[in-house]
């Protein structure tokens, strides 16, 4: 049997939002900075309006941990005694 109603046809995606794949972060090597950057991971369960609080807490941290860098841990390298830092290039 036929229908005299008429069956909507699909309709494309457009250019409209799309769902968001979950971002995979590499660790950093430094569990107080994963640590930090973890708190961005709330930002998808969280009312827009939060946003700037988990932004402003995440920027705090990694300023306090790059203030405080290789002060609490002498373990971490520095520049090779009597050498050119490692991020120049030998001239």
């Amino acid at each position: 049997m036929m229908s005299d109603e008429a069956v909507p046809a699909p309709v494309p995606p457009g250019p409209g939002p799309r769902p968001r794949q979950a971002a995979v972060r590499e660790p950093t090597g430094d569990g107080r900075v994963d640590e930090a950057l973890a708190r961005l991971d709330e930002l998808d369960a969280a009312p827009v309006s939060a946003h700037v609080e988990v932004f402003e807490d995440v920027h705090r941290r990694l300023q306090e941990l790059l203030a405080s860098a290789g002060q609490d841990d002498p373990g971490v390298p520095g520049p090779p005694a009597g050498g050119a830092p490692p991020w120049r290039g030998a001239g």
